[in-house]
């Protein structure tokens, strides 16, 4: 049966103007075939598009019958007329009037997503959706997108989303309209306009943040050149190239039975060649114990997510610990998908991704072979999105459970991606406030979250040395809610912020070489992936060299005028100590 879809605007208010928003409605980490959420636009099925976007099936969603009340119009349209507009250009008669809402771009965003399909199992749909992640994002939508009865629509785009998936050959949004398991479907207008007009202040608030940023890190350029720190920089190495040392890699699996967590680990460590007279001054401690860092992957990562990065800190002289978290692993991701586990990462992750680094660091301090080679007294961490998060733990941020619990309270209202998972902390009450490690000395979080699990008061507890990095463009962790505003909130003297410029979630991550899956398309990832990990080296051998081993100290790579010298290509870089 084909569903007409009816669209209640009972209360629409649209916006001022017909153009559209790209937005940052969201694309997940979670990879059902993420792609960037479609710009929620001025036009009914455009909005609809960039909503149903924002579940991670990107364009592969469309309207099979759609039934619209905009002022005037109060009629529905058959969504067999859509895929007849997709497929030939041509416009049947009751979609005339609602398509001259849209410009000649939006138009063919719409004909590109109505063809679009998704190679996505029912088993990962299932398990997704039924995810406490998944169920949130359900709330939202079903706000807008609901039964003929005006009854919400979770049950329903879940139930609808399933089926299609349970179909032979990919899934599409004209499958899902059809499945919808009432007569009919009707959209909310008027809650939609809402919900655009919110994504909408969000894209103007960042970019808003954005041309403070960069007018922060030019005053800021412009005072070094005053003090003479711009002259100092224009001698500086290029600190994105590898360093003198070959380095060799072992991984050991430490088994901690009290947590019943078995760790797998890769160990880097560097192997001179040379003597100590002839290595240049960014080489780190030429003999041992080697100055050493710990790296701590996000979500659905795993070793080899920041393996580049290991290389080159070793090759620079410093030891590099790269520990893999079993419950939020790429392991954990898989085994969601294929019925095994319920959630994309375990609730307890929250306390155990910090007492894994902490774990391992004790571990190895007793290792009689590894254990000299690795100074262990002052260590570094880097960490990428919930590595970004483990690391700010280890480095002081205290946990929050009274901002916690009062965040939560908002999650329906918000599209905030990483609060549906910062939010799960609350399942592992009491959460402990401290999980520092003391021989943490310096931290590099890349788009960590932060606003609720540590908020305000949890960041000024944080006095290690910090460098923050996040990318305008970040639709999982937005950096304006869980970078830009939480920098402000550290106390510390020795804080720093880098601001990717087109830099998005997974700017900074390598794909996996013997990954099966095909490459995410430049929309999801960013311009210059390259260039992206090239300013990751350069900035965390900055961070480390000044603040573990010192031999940086008074060497003004964290600058502003040095990341001018590093920007380069389509992705931007502004690097500031203080926002306004």
């Amino acid at each position: 049966m084909v569903n007409p879809v009816l669209v209640d605007s009972t209360t629409a208010e649209p916006p001022s103007g017909l153009g559209m928003k790209r937005g940052p409605a969201f694309n997940l980490l979670f990879k059902l075939g993420p792609v960037p959420a479609r710009a929620l636009g001025q036009g009914l099925v455009t909005l609809t598009l960039g909503l149903m976007g924002g579940l991670g099936w990107g364009s592969a969603i469309a309207a099979e019958r759609v039934s619209v009340n905009l002022g005037i119009l109060g009629d529905s349209f058959q969504v067999s007329s859509l895929e007849t507009y997709a497929k030939t250009g041509e416009v049947p008669a009751d979609l005339r009037d609602y398509l001259r809402f849209l410009n000649d771009d939006q138009k063919a965003q719409l004909r590109q997503a109505l063809l679009a399909e998704a190679d996505v199992s029912v088993v990962a749909v299932a398990q997704f959706l039924y995810s406490p992640q998944g169920e949130v994002l359900l709330e939202r939508l079903g706000q807008v997108i609901q039964s003929e009865a005006r009854q919400p629509g979770f049950f329903g785009i879940r139930a609808a989303l399933i089926l299609a998936a349970a179909e032979p050959g990919n899934i599409t949004l004209i499958q899902v309209l059809e499945k919808f398991p009432t007569p009919g479907v009707r959209i909310s207008l008027g809650r939609g306009w809402e919900i655009a007009k919110e994504l909408t202040e969000l894209v103007e608030q960042t970019k808003a943040a954005v041309v403070k940023i960069k007018a922060e890190a030019e005053t800021e350029a412009a005072e070094e050149v005053t003090s003479g720190v711009a002259a100092q920089v224009a001698g500086l190495p290029n600190l994105t190239l590898a360093g003198p040392l070959e380095w060799e890699r072992e991984t050991l699996v430490l088994e901690d039975g009290e947590r019943d967590r078995k760790l797998p680990v890769d160990i880097y460590v560097p192997q001179t060649g040379l003597p100590q007279t002839d290595l240049p001054q960014t080489a780190g401690q030429a003999i041992a114990p080697w100055p050493t860092v710990v790296i701590s992957h996000g979500l659905k990562s795993d070793r080899s997510s920041f393996a580049y990065l290991a290389e080159h800190l070793a090759s620079h002289g410093f030891a590099v610990i790269v520990p893999e978290h079993p419950g939020s692993n790429t392991e954990q991701f898989q085994a969601l998908l294929l019925g095994r586990a319920n959630e994309i990462s375990d609730p307890r992750e929250f306390v155990n991704r910090p007492l894994d680094i902490t774990f391992i660091l004790n571990r190895l301090g007793q290792h009689p072979r590894l254990g000299p080679q690795l100074n262990l007294n002052r260590v570094g961490i880097m960490g990428q999105s919930f590595g970004g998060y483990t690391a700010l733990a280890l480095g002081g941020a205290e946990l929050d459970e009274a901002q916690l619990t009062q965040s939560c309270q908002q999650l329906n209202e918000s599209w905030n991606v990483s609060l549906a998972l910062q939010c799960r902390a609350l399942a592992v009450l009491p959460l402990p406030k401290s999980l520092r490690d003391p021989r943490i000395s310096a931290v590099v979080a890349i788009n960590p979250f932060t606003s609720a699990v540590f908020g305000r008061e949890g960041l000024k507890a944080l006095a290690t040395p910090t460098l923050v990095v996040a990318g305008n463009v970040d639709t999982v962790a937005p950096a304006l809610m869980e970078q830009i505003q939480p920098f402000r909130w550290i106390q510390g003297p020795d804080r720093h912020l880098a601001l990717m410029v087109g830099g998005t979630h997974f700017s900074s991550i390598a794909e996996t070489p013997d990954s099966t899956e095909p490459p995410l398309p430049e929309a999801v990832v960013g311009p210059d992936l390259a260039v992206a990990r090239d300013y990751t080296k350069a900035l965390s051998l900055a961070s480390f060299e000044t603040y573990l081993t010192g031999e940086a100290a008074g060497v003004p790579y964290l600058s502003s005028s040095y990341a001018k010298t590093l920007a380069r290509g389509r992705l931007g870089l502004a690097l500031v100590q203080q926002l306004p």
